[in-house]
């Protein structure tokens, strides 16, 4: 199982408008078991992350391939450039 993480800086003052447009996301595409989205309590502010588990990383690459081959990936895509500085993906071994 794994966690993979994306983990956006948004622009000072944007990071709420950041979550409602990752919420709406998971509303839409597939974002793993136990999807969530986590805001900053200390280091940089306006950080937010969405997060997700898979079976695998190859569960994730065929999701991702879903949500990026998506009809409205584009539109939804370019309502949240504006309000991104920078972003990583980050992937973890969940251990249990």
């Amino acid at each position: 199982m794994i966690v993979v993480r994306g983990v956006f800086q948004a622009k000072y003052g944007m990071g709420d408008q950041l979550v409602q447009l990752l919420k709406e996301a998971q509303a839409f595409w597939p974002m793993g078991r136990n999807a969530r989205v986590l805001t900053d309590l200390s280091g940089p502010f306006f950080t937010v992350v969405s997060e997700g588990e898979y079976d695998s990383f190859s569960a994730w690459e065929a999701a991702a391939q879903d949500i990026f081959g998506h009809a409205d990936f584009g539109a939804w895509f370019e309502r949240m450039q504006p309000l991104v500085e920078s972003g990583r993906r980050e992937f973890y071994t969940l251990v249990e």
